[in-house]
């Protein structure tokens, strides 16, 4: 990741966030998608605290159990590489409808994943809050990334110091409802998530 720092994206803040992105990057093959926001932040001793909302009045969310199709219903996303210098390692990908359902797997690219629980890990809680935000209907889903799922996929300490350079993609989509849409943080070529070449760069305060 030689001279990466100069082209960091986002802060991830120590405790509180330090920044915040939004989704408006829609592929051509829908319609923008409605207003979505996220965070994400370093919790020492915990992980990694994943926090995306959507300005939805009536989320499409049929899936409850893990790892089913949450990604055709309304969807907030996260593909978080912790270590991208370490080779053969990848990403992880949790995928959060707004029943709090996830899908979470990790690996190098589409192809080569695993879910989490395959792995003999803990799939990580989404907990999900809806109301009234700025006087408009939205739905939130959170999700701590424990530590110490972080470290069984790694293999290496996850206790981020200041610094620490990480790559990352944030994504709202909805593909069963009238109006598909698929919208990135960082735009990607063509009609798929998976590409981690797209990634924008954070780093740990």
């Amino acid at each position: 990741m030689e001279n990466s720092k100069e082209k960091i994206d986002y802060r991830i803040g120590r405790n509180t966030p330090a920044d915040i992105f939004q989704i408006n990057e829609p592929r051509p093959e829908g319609v923008p998608g409605p207003d979505t926001f996220g965070s994400l932040t370093y919790l020492p001793g915990q992980g990694l605290m994943l926090v995306m909302w959507c300005f939805e009045e009536n989320p499409l969310a049929r899936y409850t159990k893990p790892n089913e199709p949450v990604h055709t219903d309304s969807c907030m996303e996260g593909f978080i590489n912790c270590f991208p210098e370490l080779p053969g390692k990848g990403y992880i990908s949790v995928e959060m409808n707004a029943n709090g359902a996830s899908h979470c797997s990790f690996g190098t690219g589409r192809h080569d994943r695993r879910y989490v629980i395959d792995l003999g890990l803990t799939h990580p809680a989404v907990e999900i809050t809806r109301g009234l935000r700025d006087g408009r209907p939205y739905w939130q889903a959170g999700c701590l990334i424990p530590e110490q799922l972080l470290e069984a996929l790694y293999g290496v300490s996850c206790s981020f110091a200041p610094g620490h350079l990480m790559r990352a993609n944030f994504y709202k989509c909805a593909e069963d409802v009238a109006n598909p849409y698929w919208s990135a943080w960082k735009p990607v070529s063509r009609l798929d998530f998976h590409m981690p070449e797209h990634f924008g760069y954070l780093i740990v305060l």
